[in-house]
């Protein structure tokens, strides 16, 4: 026991000591002694309960020192967890003890004398924590099921001794143990307490804050949940309420919550709203208490894992005195402006003019080939589905060299790789556990592989360098680099004929596509014929077995794209404006305009709306299967209890054909999920397409209306070209409500479209609005409206030229009244 008077320690603030000799896992504060109503001290251990009588001993009128007497022990038959202690049963100027331990049995002590021992849960895995309220002579825990549960101490008082009992077999005699109340929080609890949290609670009235691992809640006398708060940037550690000051004498205190952090933060919570945060230095708590020290109130006490104590305060050091102008003197204003001047100069000084650079910086570069691998080592099957070229595997050795800029190392760095799914990469995710300055930099070589089965949407990589600097801090270190189009496409033989074809205009002369694709007719497999050939007709085949051609017209500055499948247009139309955008770059022909392409004929939206549709299908369909798969598991399962109680009867009845029935369930079950697995097979091809398709429609629809980057990177991010479909939420809900919100922002009509309320987000019945808003959106791209003005802000509407007016959808691309423009 320490009873500090001031800063620093000192031999005097030392109250009491003693050797346990065992590990102290709680200490409580009760009346545990039969015939006194003094306040004693409560010591768990892991195998035993120890209490003590506390005195002071005084000489001359001041308490020189304590003493303590030990009045009782009781020895524990199961390793101790945590313990409470209260009035139990309503007894008066006295209280109980009861103790959890690790396999969750209660134990109850009437001061001296053992009660008896209950089991609240016969599945118990781990114990939590353990909280007792007064008014309901209840206490509260959580379960494995993750439920805040309420059990009364009558209740388990009366209850049959169920330790030790085989929990497969009823109980024959004796009542039961029955929980009061449950309410799920679906997490585990970190801290469970009795108080008055909410600013709206009558005086009469208690309610329970139970933390969890990231979620604050806050429950009702009878178990309804009332609030909850998630903290999902932070994980836990310990939690503690305390007291505010009275509003008047006949009302009982409100409680604010103090939360410690695995990251050291201090978070303190008043209701539901976070009103401090403070940060302790190389402290991470584990316990913690408030309390009034050297006559401060308010002192905050942190304990760590390893024992350290700290006490500190919340707010700046307050001033030794206060100042008073002494001086009537009259101010004179030059010479104060001329002082603050000088100190906001001796200021930069010392900090530095602009922001400083951090100390530790990582460097991520990316080397990548322009050819294929041609010396490699073949480890897969005939039968794997990779891409191959005359009988070699299709592979590019991307290496990423990452250096360390400052005068620190760094330690626990990750390297994170993302690629589109139709990529396998030989290591999606690299650790470092030191990068130190000054040396070599780390040299890590991926290996990419294409997989046969999946449309290529894209050939950029994203990779990602998370690390914490020598202060704690995380930082990330990010870069992107592209593959080589040989990787997923191979020359073949001229196609001329196709089902999709786009046509886009350049404002110069291409240069041959011999030039152009100079990168793909360069690798080793390539016969130095075709080569010759590839003047301005070019065909590939993508790994994933479609095929696109590129045919470029030889004086009017046109090229056309056609592929077999819709999707298959995308990877060559962007190979294609990549190349075209880089040689005008490397070289200029001196004119003043800059080289530009764009797409004349109307959009091909009917043949974007199909995939959507297919898209649509599939996750209906999907979901279908899942709905079967439920109802047809939930009747094996009752077929089950019905067999399992016939043959367990002595006097068993006839089966009924239920072992057939049986029979053909399970074989109903296999069958839904082999269906599920084909679907889901099915689902995550058209998906890629789709992807694909996004792309080259956003691509048309930024050369056709002739979109700047800032307007472009808007519609991109509102279209999600990312398709990731979830059970609970997919790429249509998340594209129809991205463009609810762009239509009553950016490109609404008037101020009526402007204040309508956004629909909720759900499942829809069918893609027709889809369709509708994604034609309206073209719709007002097309009249002349932006998302972003030249000069900032919503984009305004202009004369009707803009970008060509929509130009009707056509055949190809479908009306604007056929899809329905109307909100």
């Amino acid at each position: 026991m320490s009873c500090p008077k001031q800063r620093g320690y000192k031999i005097e603030d030392l109250a009491l000591e003693k050797n346990m000799e065992a590990p102290i896992l709680q200490i409580v504060a009760g009346k545990f002694v039969q015939g006194t109503r003094e306040t004693c001290l409560g010591v768990l251990h892991p195998k035993k309960l120890t209490v003590f009588m506390v005195s002071a001993v005084s000489s001359g009128g001041s308490v020189n020192y304590y003493s303590e007497v030990q009045a009782y022990e009781h020895q524990l038959q199961r390793p101790a967890f945590n313990m409470c202690c209260g009035p139990f049963g309503g007894v008066r100027d006295r209280d109980y003890i009861c103790i959890q331990s690790l396999d969750g049995v209660l134990s109850f002590f009437e001061q001296d004398s053992f009660a008896f021992s209950r089991v609240l849960s016969g599945n118990y895995l781990l114990p939590g924590p353990l909280c007792y309220m007064p008014k309901f002579d209840i206490f509260v825990v959580c379960s494995n099921a993750l439920c805040i549960e309420a059990y009364r101490y009558q209740v388990l008082a009366a209850a049959a001794d169920n330790v030790d009992q085989d929990t497969s077999r009823e109980q024959s005699s004796g009542k039961k143990v029955q929980v009061d109340w449950s309410t799920n929080i679906g997490e585990n609890a970190v801290h469970i307490e009795v108080t008055r949290f909410s600013r709206s609670l009558p005086a009469n009235q208690q309610e329970i804050l139970v933390v969890g691992e990231h979620t604050i809640f806050t429950v009702k006398e009878n178990g309804g949940l009332k609030l909850q708060k998630r903290l999902a940037e932070h994980t836990i550690t310990a939690a503690l309420t305390y007291p505010l000051v009275a509003e008047s004498p006949d009302t009982p205190p409100f409680s604010n919550l103090l939360i410690s952090t695995d990251q050291g933060h201090l978070l303190i919570f008043k209701e539901m709203q976070l009103v401090w945060c403070a940060r302790l230095q190389g402290m991470l708590p584990v316990q913690l208490a408030v309390d009034t020290i050297c006559n401060i109130p308010g002192m905050v006490v942190a304990m760590d894992c390893s024992g350290r104590v700290q006490a500190s305060y919340l707010g700046t050091d307050p001033p030794t005195a206060s100042l008073v102008n002494t001086e009537m003197k009259e101010l004179n204003y030059d010479e104060m402006e001329e002082e603050h001047q000088e100190l906001l100069r001796v200021i930069r000084q010392t900090h530095g003019e602009g922001t400083r650079e951090v100390e530790e910086r990582l460097v991520v570069q990316a080397q990548v080939p322009s050819t294929l691998d041609t010396q490699q080592e073949d480890d897969t099957d005939a039968d794997d589905p990779v891409g191959r070229v005359g009988g070699s595997v299709m592979q590019c050795t991307v290496v990423l060299y990452l250096s360390l800029e400052g005068s620190k190392p760094v330690e626990n760095v990750t390297m994170t790789l993302k690629a589109p799914s139709c990529f396998a990469l030989s290591q999606t995710s690299v650790h470092f556990d030191l990068v130190s300055p000054g040396l070599e930099p780390q040299v890590v070589s991926i290996v990419f592989r294409v997989w046969t089965t999946t449309l290529c949407s894209s050939l950029d990589v994203l990779v990602t360098v998370s690390y914490f600097s020598t202060n704690n801090e995380p930082r990330t270190a990010v870069t992107e680099f592209r593959l080589p189009f040989a990787l997923v496409a191979k020359l073949i033989q001229p196609v001329k004929n196709a089902t999709f074809k786009i046509q886009l205009d350049c404002n110069r002369q291409p240069p041959p596509l011999q030039q152009l694709f100079a990168g793909l007719l360069a690798q080793p497999h390539v016969i130095p014929s075709m080569s010759q050939q590839a003047t301005t007709l070019l065909s590939v085949q993508y790994v994933s077995g479609t095929e696109a051609t590129v045919k470029l017209s030889t004086n009017s500055g046109r090229v056309s794209i056609q592929a077999s499948e819709f999707a298959s247009l995308w990877v060559l139309t962007q190979e294609l404006c990549h190349r075209l955008h880089e040689y005008f770059a490397e070289h200029p022909d001196g004119q003043e305009e800059p080289f530009a392409i764009s797409f004349q004929d109307s959009l091909p939206l009917q043949d974007f709306f199909a995939l959507v549709e297919d898209h649509f299908a599939l996750r209906k369909h999907l979901e279908e299967l899942r709905t079967e798969l439920g109802d047809r598991t939930q009747q094996y399962r009752v077929i089950q209890k019905r067999l399992l109680v016939r043959f367990k009867d002595r006097n068993p009845s006839p089966l009924n054909h239920l072992d057939t029935l049986l029979t053909h369930t399970f074989e109903q079950t296999l069958q839904l999920m082999e269906g599920i697995e084909d679907v889901d097979r099915a689902l995550r091809t058209v998906s890629c397409h789709l992807s694909a398709a996004i792309e080259l429609l956003l691509l048309l629809i930024r050369f056709r209306f002739e979109l700047d980057e800032e307007n472009f990177r808007l519609l991109r991010l509102h279209f999600c070209p990312e398709v990731s479909d979830m059970m609970e939420q997919g790429w249509e809900e998340q594209v129809d409500a991205s463009l609810i919100h762009l239509l009553r922002t950016a490109l609404a009509r008037n101020a009526k479209d402007r204040s309508a309320l956004p629909p909720p987000m759900k499942v829809p019945q069918d893609t027709l609005k889809l369709k509708k808003r994604i034609a309206n959106v073209v719709d007002r791209l097309a009249s002349g409206v932006r998302l972003v003005a030249p000069g900032g802000g919503n984009g305004e509407e202009e004369d009707g030229s803009g970008g060509g007016g929509f130009g009707g959808l056509g055949a190809e691309g479908g009306d604007v009244g056929d899809v329905g423009l109307s909100e």
